[in-house]
């Protein structure tokens, strides 16, 4: 298993939350590195499935992450909605291309959604699934927590206080 954070307070973080992800294991979310590291780690072969939310070059960087025949997964909204071109010959390796809408499972008739939501909670029982943390601003702070979440420094969710407005990482990896 890999993953990329953004911040060395990340790192730390991921450390404890997940101690079984080795060190070399872990890469860096604000450029591309990432991808050198796993292709190194794996022979150049690559893994077998990526979740992911990262955006841009690194959205891409992601993708050729990807061994031949495997699955790509897209949490992150940035580059579908902007409309970002995908060089269709990454699909000569045979991937598989999911984009998954969290939001939609929970907000639409999604068929599955009790069944999920049933699953969720037995997880978070259990402790297979631990709850984010969440940082609450009062909402007088509306501008201060744009400026937290712009700095790239937050861990989990962030919330403002009274107002219907939830913030979730789109979890770059927990970058």
């Amino acid at each position: 298993m890999f993953t990329t954070v953004g911040t060395a307070e990340k790192r730390i973080f991921i450390r404890k939350l997940s101690p079984a992800i080795p060190d070399k294991h872990i890469g860096n979310s604000q450029n591309t590195s990432f991808e050198q590291m796993i292709m190194r780690q794996t022979n150049g072969r690559g893994v077998d499935i990526v979740l992911n939310s990262l955006t841009e070059e690194k959205f891409i960087a992601s993708i050729r992450c990807l061994a031949k025949r495997d699955r790509f997964l897209e949490i992150g909204k940035f580059d579908i909605l902007s409309n970002n071109p995908l060089s269709l010959f990454l699909f000569f390796l045979n991937i598989s291309f999911y984009p998954i809408l969290l939001d939609a499972m929970f907000t639409s008739n999604y068929k599955n959604k009790s069944r999920l939501s049933k699953l969720m909670a037995k997880g978070l029982k259990s402790g297979n699934i631990k709850p984010i943390q969440m940082t609450v601003f009062p909402k007088s702070e509306i501008e201060a927590a744009f400026r937290y979440m712009a700095s790239g420094k937050h861990m989990g969710k962030m919330r403002l206080q009274q107002l219907n407005i939830s913030f979730k990482l789109l979890l770059k990896s927990c970058a």
